[in-house]
């Protein structure tokens, strides 16, 4: 089975579980709040540790935003590269847990499936009226986020709780809704929600709202999202009455209402964005919908055995057709391979999204909660999560001193024995490189890779430049330093022998 039904049978099962006592509201203070710790620094571009110093007056939460023209949030005034999570839980332990990993691992942004979470409690009334019980969950989940220094991106609608088997992805749960008519609620049919203007559609609508409402003050929301993987929804893609066919044209209808909708309740103007799976974009369908207007940001998931490349490939494609930012919004295996070398396989697809051209990396699905369901086996789930708990560390260190305003990809090309890519501009240029053999299903590893070398194409008038390499699994040790003149609009850099991958900061001289 691969990842990609398997990730959709995990959430179908998940409503199935029967909880033996309900969920309730998390109390704060139960995420560990001690500092990431890291090794000595190294790198003269790595800001010191911050001195924990107590103190009186309690600093402003720093505050995050997109800018029209910024391909990267800015968290306190500087575009920042992100690391980004899909926490879940079947617990409120569970999701304690993998909030408290997060925040070791230095993860600033989680995106949060409210549908699926606090599992005892439904996610709406049957009179269309916010679970307060289930909203207060959330209450307390976001506060201990906010804690951590962590924001939130809620996404207020999922696929599966309005699939009835079309398309068939084998996990709707539509049967599980509580809207549903056989479950007593309102609602005959999922794709009732993409009529135009129909009772469910307004509702729902205002559902959200209420919910926008309810969270806009918080200081933590970076932004919404409306839908995920929408294109995989029955009825999405819109109901003629006349002929019972559909098109798309009354999904792009819900996304700007509901655009509209969070914009009116939301006083701080967050950007907001919606997700599609793309699993029909080869066929054509689908392929316009994130040039709407109103997606201030668009996403991939990346599900992939070479999840690395898929990443770069895929980022890097919409970069270019839709000239908007980019979130991976999840990845992971196509085809769930847990192997003892899989670790490998994420730890470069980590490092890859840095490169990708996207505003952040990381956000994988089983690793950050959802292999909770994937097997029945709560401890052996925690124990292999718990595995990845921190692999972004390096990542969050090579990059939390840089400014990433202006950064986009970089044009390169390698010798046959590595592979990997490189964003950045006139001032800085980012590059990760692997070992090209190092592919799936064992990622295995030479013992040292020698004589590679990686030309790029850089901005800017810069002559010299000066290369630092560093060590991957630290993201501060500088393992060897070097010169480089350009020659027209490229420069080469010979890479020091290393082992599975190697990074590298390229600064004018």
């Amino acid at each position: 089975m691969n990842n990609q039904i398997t990730k959709y049978y995990s959430i179908a099962i998940i409503l199935i579980i029967t909880l033996s006592t309900m969920l309730t509201g998390c109390a704060s203070g139960q995420i560990s709040d001690s500092p990431i710790t890291t090794p000595a620094i190294t790198d003269p571009a790595v800001a010191p540790a911050i001195s924990q110093t107590a103190t009186l007056t309690p600093l402003p939460y720093p505050e995050v935003s997109l800018g029209p023209d910024d391909f990267y949030f800015s968290i306190d005034g500087k575009q920042t590269f992100i690391l980004s999570r899909n926490p879940t839980g079947k617990t409120q332990t569970d999701f304690n847990t993998v909030l408290d990993w997060a925040h070791q691992g230095g993860t600033r942004v989680i995106r949060v499936h409210l549908t699926h979470g606090w599992w005892g409690d439904p996610w709406i009334n049957q009179d269309w009226s916010v679970n307060e019980k289930w909203a207060q969950n959330w209450d307390g989940f976001f506060d201990q986020a906010q804690a951590d220094g962590i924001y939130v991106i809620p996404v207020f609608g999922v696929w599966a709780d309005w699939n009835n088997g079309t398309p068939d992805w084998g996990s709707s749960l539509w049967q599980y809704n509580p809207l549903n008519v056989a479950n007593g609620g309102p609602v005959a049919s999922p794709g009732d929600l993409f009529i135009p203007e129909s009772d469910t559609q307004m509702r729902w609508m205002e559902w959200v709202k209420t919910l926008v409402q309810r969270w806009q003050g918080r200081e933590n929301i970076a932004a919404w999202e409306i839908f995920s993987e929408i294109d995989i929804a029955s009825g999405a893609t819109g109901y003629k009455y006349s002929t019972g066919s559909v098109d798309e044209s009354t999904g792009i209808l819900f996304t700007n209402k509901t655009k509209e909708a969070i914009t009116t309740a939301d006083k701080q103007s967050r950007p907001v964005t919606l997700s599609i799976s793309g699993v029909y974009s080869s066929s054509g369908k689908w392929n316009e919908y994130y040039n709407l207007d109103s997606l201030d940001f668009i996403e991939v998931h990346s599900y992939s055995d070479t999840i690395d490349r898929e990443l770069v490939s895929q980022v890097r494609n919409y970069l270019n057709k839709y000239q908007k930012p980019v979130l991976i919004g999840e990845c992971g295996l196509w085809s769930m391979v847990h192997n003892d070398n899989a670790k490998i396989g994420i730890k470069h697809a980590i490092w890859a999204g840095m490169v990708s051209g996207a505003m952040n990396s990381r956000a994988l699905w089983d690793q950050d909660g959802y292999y909770l369901y994937a097997i029945s086996n709560r401890t052996t789930a925690m124990e292999f999560m718990q595995d990845y708990a921190t692999l972004e560390l390096p990542v969050v260190r090579f990059t939390s001193p840089i400014d990433f305003t202006g950064f986009h990809p970089i044009t390169a090309t390698s010798t046959p024995g590595v592979w990997g890519a490189a964003v950045g501009n006139e001032t800085m240029i980012l590059g990760w490189y692997r070992d090209v053999a190092s592919e799936p299903p064992d990622w295995k590893l030479q013992p040292v890779i020698s004589k590679q070398t990686v030309t790029l194409t850089v901005p800017g008038t810069a002559t010299e430049w000066r290369v630092n390499f560093y060590n991957t699994n630290t993201g501060t040790d500088i393992i060897g330093s070097a010169l480089v003149t350009r020659k027209s609009d490229k420069v080469t850099i010979t890479l020091p022998d290393f082992s599975d991958d190697i990074a590298f900061k390229l600064l004018p001289k």
